[in-house]
């Protein structure tokens, strides 16, 4: 009998219990983006006497379930766009993959290309993440345009640069999500010139109203 199955969603596992008492556990990084989804998060998982269930099978039922509720939440949440699960897949482990929030994630993709990977905008910036071919090849030398229409390529060099900016202004989203949308020289130079360079984007991203975006129409 093996302590945990690979997915602890499928397997019912909803509560831990050692020695007869049941003890919440707490999540990891990525754990504390669903926390802000769903505030009925906190979960357990059984455990028999006499199994072994080490804190790694733990931390990874963990992961799993926070996936799994993550990518369900966030594929009803844009049910409208049509967000196919494998599409919400490779969002949600890129993001990840780059400690990137994944609510933030998917709030980009929505916001870049309505998550059409097939979107080109009117300046050449390309696929799920509208990436500038340019600014993509910079991230990941020798990166082409058909490279770019390879959606995991997409979604990894796109949240890899959201991650650069990220650590470039000192972990903070707003001005990251500003300069993924603007570029960093002009919110660098609006810093330095003491203006906000806030220009609703990254209320845009988070699906806050009154940002003043429109949702990607270009072909």
């Amino acid at each position: 009998m093996r302590a945990i199955r690979a997915n602890p969603l499928r397997s019912g596992l909803v509560g831990l219990a050692v020695l007869g008492t049941a003890v919440p556990m707490g999540l990891d990084r990525v754990a504390s983006h669903a926390d802000r989804v769903d505030p009925t998060h906190e979960r357990t998982v059984h455990y028999s006497p006499g199994i072994d269930l080490d804190d790694a099978a733990v931390s990874e039922a963990w992961r799993e379930s926070v996936r799994e509720q993550t990518i369900e939440q966030q594929m009803e949440r844009y049910a409208e766009y049509g967000v196919t699960r494998d599409v919400a897949e490779k969002i949600y482990d890129a993001a990840v993959e780059f400690d990137i929030d994944p609510a933030v994630g998917f709030g980009l993709v929505r916001a870049e290309s309505s998550f059409r990977n097939s979107s080109t905008s009117v300046v050449g910036a390309v696929g799920l993440t509208q990436l500038m071919p340019r600014t993509a090849a910079w991230m990941v030398p020798g990166t082409s345009v058909r490279d770019l229409r390879n959606p995991d390529t997409n979604l990894a060099i796109g949240f890899k640069y959201l991650r650069y900016l990220m650590d470039k202004y000192d972990q903070n989203e707003n001005l990251a999500l500003l300069a993924y949308n603007r570029g960093p020289g002009t919110v660098d130079r609006a810093l330095r010139q003491g203006a906000d360079p806030d220009n609703g984007y990254a209320a845009f991203v988070r699906g806050e109203e009154g940002h003043g975006h429109t949702l990607f129409t270009a072909r």
